[in-house]
């Protein structure tokens, strides 16, 4: 589920967060699925278990996943993917522009992250 790019400018904790994220908002994880146990978790992504638990714990203070003592970590049943599936949708009319002009995906995301810049900026 959890792919690390060591050589990435992006934190590993902030990695985990991201790709967390993203399975919760594509609804591959859903409300109620539990993750591994942090050690397992920390093991198999080779990282010390305090970098797992940290990006657990902002997932939880972020209302993403919930902890329950003694059990583990928790997708919570108010979930990203509940919000976001109007941006979804969103994004999929944008990537269906794109390509009708020949846009690739590459400079989509260029053009996105150049976007974004610029709306951070104002």
């Amino acid at each position: 589920m959890i792919v690390l790019d060591k050589k990435s400018p992006i934190p590993i904790h902030k990695q985990i967060i991201l790709q967390i994220k993203k399975e919760v908002i594509l609804g591959r994880l859903k409300p109620g699925d539990k993750l591994p146990p942090v050690r397992e978790m920390a093991a198999r992504l080779k990282v010390n278990v305090n970098t797992v638990l940290r990006a657990f714990e902002d997932l939880t203070r972020e209302g993403i996943l919930e902890s329950q003592h003694g059990k583990g970590f928790f997708v919570s049943a108010q979930n990203m993917q509940q919000e976001l599936s109007e941006v979804i949708e969103y994004l999929k009319r944008v990537v269906k522009e794109f390509k009708e002009h020949g846009i690739d995906k590459y400079l989509g995301m260029t053009l996105l992250l150049e976007v974004w810049k610029d709306e951070s900026d104002q």
